[in-house]
């Protein structure tokens, strides 16, 4: 008997746009790893704010780099290593790194 595919599940009601699209290629992966059900789908959400976040806070760097303004690009390569941080935090708990990935036994994909 074949195995059934899960139910999508809905998108959090903080991600419009950009975001909800994201949710929807992400989700469904994380549901075939087993790592994203309806108990934890707020911290998919916050991984994927967080990712937004990163590349908003990225682009700023640049721009501060390109500006030659130290201090700008200083605060903000430290916003962005706090977000590095709770993005790698927030993917170790959905089964997005390659090592919590190994720790639930899922493989290489």
């Amino acid at each position: 008997m074949a195995e059934r595919s899960p139910s999508p599940l809905p998108c959090p009601s903080y991600l419009g746009g950009s975001l909800a699209r994201r949710w929807e290629e992400l989700a469904p992966e994380l549901q075939k790893l087993g790592t994203l059900d309806a108990l934890n789908v707020d911290i998919a959400g916050k991984y994927i704010l967080a990712e937004n976040e990163y590349l908003k806070v990225s682009a700023l760097v640049q721009e501060s780099i390109n500006g030659g303004d130290g201090d700008a690009a200083g605060k903000w390569i430290g916003v962005q290593d706090k977000l590095t941080k709770q993005i790698l935090q927030l993917g170790s708990e959905l089964g997005i790194t390659p090592t919590a990935r190994r720790a639930r036994g899922l493989g290489r994909r």
